[in-house]
């Protein structure tokens, strides 16, 4: 009896066979790189995501500091008060440069829109430029609103074309002081 009871505890304590042992390596096989696809892809979609918010941030900061400098207000990034309602081209706009935390680095040049900035804290690229415009509801001549365009394009550091760019456009009327 005893014999019986030891072939018993030798057949519990055996490992896996080599066919039990190939298709656990297939499955790890096949989900490990799924896994891993899954994992890149959201961490993409999460960066993307977080510089498309830091976009539109940077587009309003722009935009209130534009109408700053229309009020005669000293700002950061227009030391010099753009004219109204036309200032800047699509081909040659006003340049400035943004850190990741959204801060104002420095003015960029028209080689640094087309080529990419040199600097390194630099990551957001914004270019700005107004075109003055009357909508066709009113029936004045004047020219008493600007559409500003404004592009905020990231890695500040790549040539034109290879950056990615959120594009805003808005209608800003000619403010006075307060």
């Amino acid at each position: 009896m005893n014999i019986s009871f030891s072939n018993q505890k030798k057949s519990l304590r055996r490992g896996l066979t080599l066919m039990e042992a190939v298709i656990a390596l297939g499955v790890i096989a096949f989900a490990v790189p799924l896994i891993v696809a899954a994992t890149s892809q959201s961490s993409k979609t999460r960066i993307s995501a977080e510089a498309d918010t830091r976009s539109a941030w940077l587009a309003q900061d722009v935009q209130r500091q534009l109408i700053d400098s229309w009020n005669d207000r000293v700002t950061i990034t227009f030391p010099t008060k753009p004219m109204f309602p036309d200032f800047g081209t699509a081909t040659s706009p006003i340049v400035l440069l943004y850190d990741n935390d959204g801060a104002f680095v420095q003015t960029g040049t028209p080689q640094e829109y087309t080529n990419g900035s040199t600097n390194q804290r630099a990551s957001y690229l914004v270019s700005v430029y107004g075109i003055g415009t009357t909508p066709n509801n009113l029936t004045t001549t004047e020219r008493n609103l600007s559409r500003v365009i404004i592009s905020v394009e990231n890695s500040a550091k790549a040539m034109a074309t290879k950056r990615n760019r959120n594009v805003f456009t808005l209608l800003i009327p000619r403010q006075t002081s307060p």
